[in-house]
């Protein structure tokens, strides 16, 4: 009886306040996947070279439209000489919108230094914390090898809502 009082009061808040659900799954994306928690499972994949990790933390555009996408994962971890010895990130920026409708996207721009015996690299990262319309669209939106002050090795990107608005 307690269960289906229960159910009957959801179903009628639900009901009544239609975006109360999308706020809470968007706040609880915005706790659960922060550049926080992001950032050092992306340097655990280069680290150990794993291209399934680093799939996994990818966007679902990226996932659907990048052609050979492990193939392309493993070209831009085997552009990185050596071992890599140190890392660091910081979030240089950020995008957030929300529209009338209620749906909104939380990005953030991240920049991850690695360092090996040989070479120091960066990689350039929009990701996308928060969405509360598309959940599948998380994550790595755009990531970019490059040698700071120098050459692009590897770009990996969406192909709509890099650091802007997608449906």
């Amino acid at each position: 009886m307690l269960n289906n009082i229960i159910i009957w009061l959801l179903t009628l808040l639900l009901g009544s306040f239609p975006s109360w659900g999308e706020d809470n799954m968007y706040l609880h994306l915005l706790r659960t996947n922060h550049t926080d928690i992001a950032a050092p499972k992306i340097i655990s994949a280069f680290e150990s070279r794993d291209i399934a990790a680093l799939e996994a933390l990818m966007c679902q555009n990226i996932k659907d439209n990048v052609e050979d996408l492990q193939e392309k994962i493993g070209e831009m971890m085997d552009a990185i000489e050596g071992e890599i010895t140190e890392s660091s990130w910081k979030i240089i920026g950020s995008y957030h919108e929300r529209r009338r409708d209620g749906r909104r996207i939380t990005q953030s721009d991240l920049d991850i230094y690695l360092t090996t015996s040989s070479v120091d690299y960066k990689l350039l990262i929009v990701w996308e914390t928060a969405n509360n319309f598309a959940v599948e669209e998380v994550g790595i939106r755009a990531i970019v090898l490059l040698i700071p002050k120098g050459s692009t090795l590897a770009d990996i990107r969406a192909t709509e809502g890099v650091g802007s608005w997608h449906d």
